[in-house]
């Protein structure tokens, strides 16, 4: 039990847990550290006494029937190597004080929304010395509150008694994507209306040799077989019931009113239908053809909207009006699939990143962009266990092949990562992933790669430095770090441009001179290109801080009166045109 460092959680801790959720209609809610179910045992019931419907992770088997006999849904063992979870509502968790970060952070990672309920030990909080400690504090500043308990486990209510004060945490997450690309492509089609309607498709869309017919075919035929099913099963309990009882029912005195009641027959079929319709629409979710080419942020908004999806005819005129939704969006895809990769390069490491003034800068609002540098850059929060990557990670690795693989103007690479680190996915190399983890360095299509796996960390070198300035010109222009395509700049903005990487630590020393002032102490979470790329309430000011400092490392190179002059005349120019 010390092991598994298990300290149920009283009773009245775990109603201020569930107290702590905002959205109350608790979807599907999953807890991540069971135990023996205290913290599902106090979960809120509603108008008819009904508890929400709670899926449970408990690393203890021992644990699993108490689980099962309380009507708990038991889905793994260990939450860290869990690889679901993006269909859940709401997280709830009491997890090894050790590890409270490492959980909370995976159930973060793991939603596409939703809300994070969490018990955890305050001196995670007190003292963030590590980063997994820091993100989650700057989670909780963001999108979320924390509320500290004194002696939570001391009392006659504790069942194991420990002197420590404990954090409250609750996080809200909202959709990872930009946009709701799913909505709109299935609000248009066709939902069923009634249990009763033919299942006939019409001729003209009878497609030979393709996975949408065959698979419609199939669910028409498992359909007409579950329907006979269900109609033969009551044709027997109908003549079961006319024979009369059974020798056992005379034996305890079972009357006729304990026989068997004929099965519903209404009640059966629409079961019957939603389950085969639920498989069928599942099987095009999963498909290759489907979403392979889409990033794992919108991979995961279909999969938390299936419920939605599923609701729709399973007919090869409402699969392919689905695809074809998403084959007409994946242009405006495909630039958020860059910006996230871009994103997921500059976010948490910001050495991966060099600055550059901003096209939209001007005397009212002196603006910065960012590049991605073309040497080398650092992925962190990758997770693996000993014989394998962490899902999430594999499916992060997976967006870099795909983004790069768009810029390249090819389908997919030849050598993509996720093979390197999931050799199983067709990677030529079977001990790819073992050489990985001694730290060697592997090539892939468009990076040579080296992971740390101590650290969690892989040092990603790009191949191709017209690919990543590809990349940085795109996602710059469509942030209006860069002028449109429409837009001419002039020679100076783009010297600078061109030569961000080179004056990055001369203009990374001016921004860290600027920031200190006449401070004499100064911490590294106060430089402004942390507070800029956090983008919180403090980034407006860190932007004009890192504008400034960037205007003096221009001016000593004699860029800045030629930029000014440049976009002045800007206006002018495009009136003559």
């Amino acid at each position: 039990m010390d092991d598994l460092q298990f300290y149920p959680t009283p009773r009245w801790l775990a109603e201020l847990l569930w107290s702590k959720f905002t959205d109350k209609d608790f979807v599907r809610v999953i807890d991540t550290s069971a135990g023996d179910g205290a913290l599902p045992d106090a979960a809120p019931r509603d108008y008819y006494d009904r508890a929400p419907k709670i899926d449970c992770i408990e690393l203890d088997a021992s644990k699993h029937p108490i689980l099962r006999e309380k009507a708990y849904r038991v889905v793994g063992l260990d939450f860290l190597n869990f690889e679901g979870g993006h269909c859940y509502s709401h997280v709830i968790m009491n997890p090894p004080f050790a590890e409270g970060a490492k959980h909370v952070l995976k159930a973060w990672d793991m939603l596409y929304e939703g809300e994070i309920a969490a018990i955890i030990n305050a001196q995670t909080l007190r003292n963030p010395f590590s980063a997994e400690r820091r993100r989650l504090a700057k989670l909780i500043e963001d999108h979320g509150d924390v509320e500290f308990v004194k002696d939570a486990f001391k009392g006659d209510e504790v069942e194991r008694e420990a002197d420590v004060e404990v954090a409250v945490v609750h996080l809200v997450k909202p959709a990872e994507c930009s946009e709701d690309w799913i909505g709109p492509v299935i609000e248009t089609m066709a939902v069923d209306r009634t249990r009763e309607e033919s299942f006939e498709l019409p001729r003209e869309l009878a497609l030979p040799n393709s996975f949408v017919t065959n698979q419609v075919r199939a669910f028409r035929v498992a359909v007409k077989a579950m329907r006979e099913s269900v109609r033969m099963r009551a044709v027997a309990d109908h003549y079961a019931v006319r024979i009369g009882r059974t020798m056992d029912d005379l034996a305890n005195h079972r009357g006729e009113s304990d026989a068997p009641e004929a099965v519903s027959i209404r009640k059966a079929l629409e079961e019957g239908y939603d389950q085969l319709k639920d498989r069928a629409w599942a099987s095009v979710l999963r498909s290759t053809e489907t979403l392979s080419r889409l990033s794992s942020k919108v991979q995961k908004q279909a999969e938390s909207q299936f419920e939605l999806i599923k609701s729709l005819e399973f007919t090869q005129s409402n699969v392919y009006g689905f695809l074809l939704g998403l084959v007409q969006s994946q242009p405006e895809m495909q630039l958020d699939m860059l910006c996230e990769v871009f994103d997921i390069i500059t976010r948490y490491w910001s050495d991966n990143t060099v600055f550059y003034r901003g096209w939209k800068s001007n005397d009212k609002h002196r603006s910065m962009g960012m590049r991605v540098k073309m040497t080398r850059f650092i992925i962190p929060h990758m997770r693996c266990s000993s014989w394998s990557m962490d899902w999430d990670s594999v499916r992060q690795l997976a967006d870099f092949d795909k983004a790069f693989a768009i810029l390249d103007g090819k389908r997919e690479p030849e050598v993509s990562l996720v093979s390197l680190f999931d050799p199983s996915k067709g990677g030529s190399d079977r001990d790819s992933f073992s050489k990985l983890k001694r730290a060697e360095r592997l090539d892939s299509s468009y990076f040579s790669v080296r992971f740390y796996k101590g650290v969690g960390t892989v040092h990603m070198f790009p191949r191709s430095k017209e690919l990543v300035d590809r990349l940085n010109r795109i996602v710059g222009r469509r942030r209006g770090w860069l002028p449109p395509t429409d837009q001419q700049a002039g020679e100076a903005f783009w010297k600078q441009f061109d030569n961000a990487e080179k004056l990055d630590a001369e203009f990374r020393e001016e921004a860290l001179r600027k920031a200190k002032g006449d401070r004499g102490y100064f911490h590294t979470w106060d430089h402004p290109i942390n507070q800029f790329m956090l983008e919180n309430e403090n980034h407006a000011k860190a932007e004009a801080t890192l504008a400034s400092a960037m205007e003096v490392v221009l001016e000593r190179h004699g860029l800045l009166d030629a930029i000014t002059h440049e976009t002045a005349s800007q206006p002018l120019l495009l009136e003559m045109a």
